[in-house]
């Protein structure tokens, strides 16, 4: 449609090469409520206003004949579409440009605020058992080797601590996204007097007010696409983590997240959760893509954007499956009490407090106390030191100190965190 006059026609596997029309069914709603905002804004401007919102609706309640037009993308086959209607006039004031933009800002403001709900959900969910394992026993791990004694509660609020921040990420992600280019054109505005800020209610909290900056910036899909990826690399050293404590015997996962081995019939994977491990690499993959393309482009659009899209897509479809698949894992996970509090109570892991309670009796300084008990550890002393200093497991977990796994302070965070956490989803 748009070509003809000035370029003829196009052959038509190169149309199909330069085409978005596939990626475009992702923002296919969207694109057509950015332009039921537009219609309403041109307002008498047009005279055919009235039939093209009707026939808007009809396309919002059921966009699958624009994937039978052929066209680059789907804002071309919206207006072969309503042409084909008898209404002309949609193009007034407007570019592919500001309306792409507005279609994915609001895509992947929408995206977001569905991941900060799942992201809350998981959140709760991880508290309330937490809350139910202040005493449920288990080492902590630094190099794959046991470390000091904690508790999964401790562990789980850990997981929750880190997904507060994502939170807060996320949320002011959406602040940058949350921004109509709509009345921007294709790059330097518009002659007919459209009120943008008008146009933008309902879709966008603001305006972005530049029109180069509205059609051209990409950086709201860059920044939130690095978030995605970054909590997607968080949640597969969880998925890690899930794997190593199940093959400990700490934990056991509910059936549906693990599958048999095709020949050895004891084995019991935990799929999913190796899934979800991958799928951080591929994230990283996907955000890596994002950026190679835009990294030289100059201001201005470029087609080349459009070739970011596939990757924003399914950066924010991964993430959300992984959210919600470890969420499922957690929500049925066991925990096997007497395995974990057999390996935490191994007097190995508690060397630390041992060396630091000959500091502190003892006035040494604590460079001197490490060496004694790597020295009682190496001559298998470690007990006989225990036992002279009064260290006990009761007393290596029970450590007053904020963020330590002592029930108490666990509980305290727990408490905290549920009110925070209550006051969002308020």
């Amino acid at each position: 449609m748009y070509r003809k006059k000035l370029l003829g026609e196009k052959d038509n596997w190169l149309e199909r090469y330069t085409s978005s029309m596939e990626e475009d069914k992702e923002i296919v709603h969207e694109g057509i409520e950015v332009l039921i905002a537009h219609v309403k804004g041109l307002g008498n401007i047009v005279p055919d206003s009235e039939n093209i919102l009707k026939e808007l609706g009809k396309l919002l309640d059921d966009p699958s004949p624009l994937f039978n037009i052929e066209a680059e993308d789907v804002h071309e086959a919206i207006e072969i579409y309503l042409s084909s209607k008898g209404s002309a006039y949609i193009p007034l004031g407007k570019s592919r440009n500001d309306h792409v933009a507005a279609a994915l800002r609001l895509k992947v403001k929408r995206a977001l605020e569905k991941e900060m709900k799942n992201i809350r959900a998981f959140r709760k969910l991880l508290l309330s058992l937490a809350e139910k394992n202040l005493e449920s026993f288990m080492p902590l791990f630094t190099h794959m080797q046991p470390a000091q004694p904690s508790t999964f509660a401790h562990y789980l609020c850990a997981i929750d601590e880190n997904l507060v921040d994502y939170e807060r990420m996320i949320k002011a992600t959406i602040v940058m996204v949350d921004k109509s280019p709509l009345g921007s054109g294709a790059i330097a505005s518009t002659s007919v007097p459209l009120d943008r800020e008008k146009i933008a209610k309902g879709l966008f909290s603001q305006i972005a007010e530049n029109s180069l900056y509205a059609t051209s910036s990409r950086d709201f899909l860059s920044l939130a696409s690095s978030v995605e990826a970054s909590l997607s690399v968080f949640f597969s050293r969880i998925a890690s983590d899930v794997i190593f404590f199940s093959g400990l015997g700490y934990i056991s996962l509910a059936e549906e997240h693990l599958a048999t081995s095709s020949m050895m019939p004891q084995k019991k994977n935990a799929v999913t959760m190796e899934v979800v491990r991958a799928w951080g690499g591929e994230a990283i993959g996907q955000l890596t893509a994002i950026m190679s393309v835009l990294k030289s482009l100059p201001s201005g659009y470029s087609l080349d954007m459009q070739e970011i899209n596939k990757h924003a897509f399914s950066l924010i479809a991964g993430t959300e499956s992984a959210t919600l698949v470890l969420k499922d894992c957690f929500e049925k996970i066991r925990f096997n009490r007497e395995k974990a509090r057999e390996d935490a109570s191994d007097i190995s892991i508690m060397a630390t407090d041992i060396a630091e309670a000959i500091a502190l009796k003892e006035g040494l300084p604590y460079r001197e106390a490490h060496q004694m008990v790597a020295e009682a550890v190496k001559e298998g002393r470690l007990k006989e030191e225990a036992d002279r200093l009064g260290v006990s497991f009761e007393k290596t977990i029970n450590k007053k100190i904020t963020g330590s796994p002592d029930p108490q302070m666990v509980l305290g965070y727990i408490k905290k965190a549920k009110e925070e956490l209550d006051e969002t989803l308020s």
